[in-house]
Formats: structure tokens, sequence, C-alpha cells
């Protein structure tokens, strides 16, 4: 063996092995697989002497094995076989080895015994009779965050156990890894518990490490969640705006300073969307080119990230128990890192999701429950619980009725004797928390798309992710689906329906690409992508100082409409960018914490100079209230209404939170017109507009009164405007629907008709944002509007009025 390169050294590198190895594959069980197997091949097969360092010749033979399992399972599993023949032979030859071996398994089998409940139960359930997290919590009647957060405890306790400071009984079972580790039986024991040291073996000195850095703190969601009763000050107490004070969170800018950290630093805080708090134990893993790095926050949700040499790394995953981890396909997180020696910047904002108790109920078409309905999780539009999957599948019980756990617009699917529904996630079901699922005789999405991802050339492209979006919006509970090309270049999307899709293919250093209009069950589609050209530049503010970090936007204009192509956050002490674009022309945007967004930069592919200027911008501070009592809400969530993009864990238009006493600062907005939209539980969502924003100005006191839900009732947006549903296109807005009792109603426009220009300017230039900012307004003034209906141009005076739609 290689000096240097030994079972103990391999063992010590094992901490950052771990968390690239979860970023690869799908759950713990199969990471402990892809370890155990780097850790044989390591010890089997050591590197030449040529002085590279263990960890980054680690991560590639682990990145090397993880393509090889994607290649063919069964000549992994030979080679299991053969090698587990080979040991037990070379085993038999040894009988001080096998005594080593049976001496650790007794001390195993009693620190099992010995081990404290609720923590036996966790890892007997787990590892000897073979059950998910999942199913554990299901029986259990607990989160399945817990159980893995016992199931770690138990591991770190064992391992502690078995640890008397040498590590030969490590070693004793060293040639055993991945002989067995892949077998699950409930029968033999002594197989499961030689699974069971070897997990130990490969990973039991992260887990270790970290019990003796801190105690073990299980992050929950703290404050109330939305939808609960918020504590509030007694009845009639009088309704003030606080004075100003500090901005409340994910306000503040972050920022660079000089450091003596050779590889660079950047520090921040992970805090909980719903109110504000700090998230303590979340663990943020950050991959670059020696391996991946998991680092833990501190009680106040701090966390920093200081490698030993500067580099390029990306946000691979962030997960806490109580929350929706960040855990996008590998290789396709969207926030980016860049380091360098001697600088530091602070002030990052990570945002986690609580993972809220949803009530689901399945019903059938007399709306009666449906009891034995299988539900399972179809997918969300972002797809970032990809590599660290919650539970997926349910069963409704004799009420119809079940619990879940899911991201906002994801789409869950039902089916009962050939009965089926779908439902989504959407904002009503977010407010209420309660989603109703009505089965019916429709057919089944078991539609799929294969193709091939190539270069220009012809040749397979590998590891490109493809997302099929629905290319109607008119059935709302269509789910888009994702795929990663193997080594050939090809991609099947499952769980599909008949209908039109658009692929977008995404690759590293390779131009976005796609194909529109395709249909479910469409075979050897094509996507070709190629290098194409960059965008590149520099983020300022409004002094010209380089902004650090901040989500970059290239949009890409169709009329009215504005197609996204990059969205991507950004660490990077300078402030420069780059990405690459197909050929064409873009407006690109710039959205950094506690800075106004920047005006769009209009630029053509291949321009390498931009500079993306971001204003100071002006701050709104108000107070959220109940309309019926004047009763602060505190944790409402305050946010412009303007587009979308990034991350969720960094977000373009995060907005901000309401701090207890239902009081809320929200910086960083744009010059012009500016609309908010205010939501809380138990509430109906709010938009207010009728505010002009300017650089440095102080808008407020605003007092924003929600009305409260009625027993059963939908939430439905109240705000001012003509009362018209309207969608892009081309370089008008169609009207969808008019409601009753509106402006529009009045003035006569009807469903069809084709708005062109608001107040004497074009829609297109506008934009869709842009034309509806300019409809809101105050009660009872009036806004000029253009329609074409058919050949006709017709200019009315539409009345602007309180609506509810």
């Amino acid at each position: 063996m290689t000096p240097g390169v030994t079972p103990d050294v391999v063992l010590q590198e094992l901490d950052g092995l771990r968390a690239l190895a979860r970023s690869l594959v799908h759950g713990d069980a199969d990471a402990d697989d892809l370890l155990q197997d780097t850790a044989i091949a390591a010890i089997e097969h050591p590197p030449v002497a040529d002085h590279r360092p263990v960890r980054a010749w680690l991560a590639a033979v682990l990145r090397n094995h993880w393509r090889m399992d994607r290649r063919g399972r069964s000549r992994r599993q030979s080679r299991e076989r053969a090698a587990s023949l080979a040991r037990s032979e070379a085993a038999d030859d040894d009988p001080t080895r096998a005594i080593d071996r049976a001496r650790a398994l007794e001390r195993l089998a009693a620190a099992l015994v010995a081990l404290d409940e609720p923590f036996r139960t966790a890892v007997v359930r787990r590892y000897l009779d073979g059950r998910s997290a999942a199913a554990i919590a299901r029986e259990l009647g607990v989160p399945a965050a817990t159980v893995r957060s016992r199931l770690r405890t138990g591991l770190a306790r064992l391992r502690a156990a078995l640890d008397d400071g040498s590590p030969r009984w490590q070693r004793a079972f060293l040639p055993l890894l991945g002989a067995t580790v892949k077998t699950k039986t409930s029968t033999a024991l002594a197989l499961v518990l030689l699974v069971l040291l070897a997990l130990l073996a490969a990973v039991g000195a992260v887990w270790f490490a970290r019990a003796h850095r801190a105690a073990p703190v299980v992050a929950t969601a703290t404050g109330p969640a939305p939808g609960a009763q918020q504590p509030g000050p007694a009845r009639g107490a009088p309704v003030e705006v606080a004075p100003a004070r500090e901005p409340t969170p994910g306000q503040g800018r972050p920022g660079v300073e000089p450091g003596d950290a050779t590889g660079g630093a950047i520090g921040g805080r992970v805090i909980n969307w719903s109110t504000g708090g700090g998230v303590a134990g979340a663990e943020l893993t950050f991959t670059g080119d020696a391996g991946a790095t998991t680092i833990r926050t501190r009680d106040d949700g701090g966390f920093e990230l200081a490698p030993p040499a500067p580099g390029r790394f990306t946000l691979t995953a962030v997960a806490a128990p109580g929350f929706l981890p960040y855990a996008p396909e590998f290789l396709h997180s969207t926030i980016h890192v860049a380091l360098a020696r001697g600088q530091v910047v602070r002030g990052i904002t990570v945002f986690l999701f609580p993972a809220l108790d949803y009530t689901g109920r399945v019903v059938d078409a007399r709306g009666a429950p449906v009891p034995g309905a299988r539900i399972r999780l179809l997918g969300t539009p972002a797809g970032e619980q990809v590599i660290d999957r919650l539970e997926t599948e349910w069963t409704s019980d004799r009420d119809g009725r079940f619990t879940f756990h899911a991201a906002d617009e994801a789409v869950l699917e039902a089916v009962h004797r050939g009965a089926r529904g779908w439902a989504r996630l959407d904002d009503s079901v977010a407010i209420t928390r309660q989603l109703t699922i009505a089965l019916g005789e429709a057919p089944a999405r078991d539609a799929t798309i294969t193709g091939r991802a190539v270069d220009a050339g012809g040749a397979p492209v590998a590891d490109v992710l493809i997302r099929a979006s629905p290319a109607e919006d008119r059935e709302p509970t269509r789910s888009t689906a994702f795929a990663t090309t193997g080594p050939d270049g090809g991609f099947v999307l499952g769980g599909l329906d008949r209908g039109s899709y658009d692929l977008a293919a995404e690759a590293e250093d390779r131009a976005p690409a796609g194909v529109t209009g395709v249909a479910g069950g469409s075979r050897n589609v094509t996507i070709t992508l190629d290098a194409g050209l960059a965008l590149a530049g520099e983020v300022v503010d409004a002094t010209g100082a380089a902004v650090p970090a901040y989500t970059l936007l290239v949009v890409r204009r169709d009329g009215a409409a504005r197609r996204l192509i990059v969205a991507r956050s950004l660490v990077e002490p300078h402030g420069r960018f780059e990405v690459r674009v197909p050929r064409g022309d873009y407006d690109v945007v710039a959205s950094a914490q506690g800075w106004a967004p920047s005006a769009p930069t209009h630029a053509s592919a291949g321009t390498t100079d931009l500079r993306i200027a971001l204003s100071t911008g002006a701050t709104l501070r108000g107070k959220v209230v109940d309309a019926a009592d004047q009763q602060p809400i505190g944790y409402a969530r305050v946010t412009r209404e303007a587009p979308g993009g990034g991350a969720s864990a960094q977000p373009y238009n995060p907005g901000t939170v309401a701090r207890p006493d239902g009081t809320f600062e929200l910086t960083g907005i744009p010059p012009g017109p500016l609309s908010i939209t205010v939501a809380a539980g138990g509430h109906h969502p709010r938009i207010e507009a009728a505010m002009t924003a300017s650089d440095g100005a102080e808008l407020g006191p605003l007092t924003v009164a929600l009305t409260r839900l009625a027993e059963g009732e939908e939430p439905s947006v109240e705000l001012v405007g003509i009362g018209a549903a309207l969608t892009a296109d081309g370089d008008a807005l169609r009207v969808n629907r008019v409601f009753a009792g509106s402006g529009a109603e009045a003035a006569g426009i009807v469903a069809g008709d084709r708005m062109i220009a608001v107040d004497g300017l074009p829609v297109g230039p506008l934009g869709i944002d842009g034309a509806i900012a300019k409809i809101r307004g105050v009660a009872g003034t009036t806004v000029a509007i253009t329609l074409r209906r058919g050949d006709q141009s017709i200019e009315l005076v539409v009345e602007r009025r309180k609506i509810r739609g």
C-alpha cells in the first residue's frame, strides 16, 4: 500500500466523501453502499505515490464507482460475489483475523443491546429489519426527520461504545466491507450485524467527530406555522406602526472584507422562511474539485465555509430536521461559490422551508371519503428534493385522509380501483393546509418520453438535466418531470400524460437547449447542446463597488412574455459572472439582498463586458393586522409582486416576514410603481398597490388589514384592479376571464380580448408584469386600456375597483 493511504487515513477522509456520496445517490443506504465500495477500492488498489491529495483521489474513485453502478448493476453484483468468496477464503486462512472478527461481533451485539431507547428501536428496525426511515416513522407515529435523527444519534453512540482508542476492531472487518452490505435479511443476525459494523466503520467516524464537536441539535421550525393562531396583545390595544428597527430577516446586505483565510471564506445564516429565525443544526454540503465538504450551522443558524485553498464550489444540498431539503440533481445546483485568497464574504442568507403537516383527503365523484386510496407525489416544478427525498407515498385512512409534506406547487396523484385524481399544492392549499383529491374516470399518466442529448457533432452528452414542463397551462394538475442523461446521452421521462410538453436541457459549460411541443409518449427525441456564447461581466452597487453575492437572471423576450433562460445565485468577491447562452438577444437582471434589483440590461450573446448596476432602492415600513379586530398578525410573508426565479434556498425575490408584533421592513424596492403581496395563515392574501418608489425613499407607514377565512372558505386574493385575468399572448395580454361586478365587466371587456396598450404604452415592451403594475392602483381611479377584438381596435376607460379573485 502506498505510504499515507492506510485504512485509518481512508476512514479519516470519509467525512467529505459521505457528503459527496449523498449528493450522487438516493438515500442514506445507497450512499453507505457507495462509500463502502470506495473504501474497498482505496485499500485494495491504492494510488501511485504521486503526492496527490488523498481526499481528491478518493473523490475520483467514488465518482467512478457511481458511474460504474449506473452502467450495470449485474456486473457489480458479480464482482461482489467474487470478492466475497475470495475474502472468505482469505479469512479462513488467517485464524487470528477470524477471532478478531468474532470478538468484534460480540462487542457490537452487546453494544446494540445496551443502546438506550428510542435509539435502539430505530437502529434495529432500520438495519436489522431493513425498513426505511419513512416506514419506521409511520410505525412509530413520529416524523421521518425524528427517525433520521435517532439513527444518527444511535450510530454515534454505538461507535463511541466500540471505540477503545484503537482502530483494531475496524481493521478486523475491513476485508469484509462490501461482501454482505447489499443483502437485506431479517433472519441472519450475524450477517446483519456485520452490515451494521461495516456501516459504522465506513461512516461512524463522521458522526462521532460531530458528536464530540457539539451536543446534538435537532432543528425544528421555530415560531408559528402559517395557518396557526398567532399570539398578540390584548384586544383593544392601539395599533401603531413601530419606529424603525433593524431590518427584518433576509434584508441585510452581504459584504466582502479582507481576512487571513488562505482559501477565502464565506459566512452567513440559514433561516426559516416562515419565521425568519435561524435554523440550528442545518447541514450545508459544498462540492468542489477536491470533493465535498459538509458544515453544520450554529444555534443561531450561522455558518462559515473556509476551505484550505481557493476554488469554485456549488451548494449541493441544505438539509435540517423539520425542513424541506434543498437537494437538486447532482451537478445541477444553481448556487455557485467562488472563493479568493484573503477575501471573506459575509451576510449570505440561505432559506429553508418548514416541512409543514398538510392534511390531504381523497373523495369520490359524490364527495364521499375514499379509504385505502394510494397517493403518490408526482413531482415539483423546481425538482429540488431529488437527492434527499421526503416520504413520497401514502395511503388514505378510513376517512379518506392522509398527512403529507411537500414543496409548493407539488402535484399529488390518488388511485383507487381504477379511479384516479390529481391535485396541486397551490397558494390556497398553502394557506389552509388542506388538500382534496377528487377521483374520477381518467387515463393513467403512465406515458414516457425517451431521447438523447448530443453535442453539435452528434456525440452523446452525459449528466444533462432534462426537464419536461407542461406546454399548456389549462390543466393545473399536470406535473413537471426530470431525468438525467446516462453515458450514452439517453434519458427517459416518466409519469406523463399524452399532452404536450416543452423539454429543456441544462449542462455545465454548455448553453441551455430545448425542444417544444413534444407529446407524451414520444420516442427518440434528440436535444442538441452546443457550447453557445458567453455572457459575462460584473455586478456593482450604487457606489460602483462589487456586489459579492447576488442572483442573476438571463431572460429572452417573447413579446409580452419573458422566458427565463438562466437563473443562477452567485457568491463571488469581485462580483463577476459568466454564463453560456444560445445566440440571440437577452435581458440580464441581477438582484441582491438589501439592494434594489437592476433594471434589465439588454445584451447579445457573446458580450463579455456587461456592468449590471444595483440601486439603493426604497424601503417600505408597515404592519399586518387582522381586519376584524385590528390585532397584529405575526410571521406574515411580504413580497414584491414581481417575477421569481433562482433556487428556493436563494430566490430572486425573497421578500421578508413580519415580526411577531406584525411590523415589517421591505428594503431594496426598485424605482417605479410598487405592488406587494401579503399573505398569512388563516387569512385571504392581499395585494396592495398605488405606491411609487424611488431610490432612497422611505414609504409608509402602511397598515395592511387581512380578512380572516371563514370556516371551510377557500382563500382568494383581495386587490384593487380592473378585474380581468390576463396571460401573455405575443405582444399583447389575452383576457382569459372577467370577474363579475368588476370595472372590466362594466366597461364591456370580454374573454378573448387582447390588450395591446395601457395608458397609451404598448404592452410588448412593458411585459406582463409591467403592464399589470400600471393596471393596479387606487379604488375609484381609472386607467386607459386599448384592446384588439378581431379586426377592431377599441379604446376604453376602465374603473379600478376592489375585487377578490
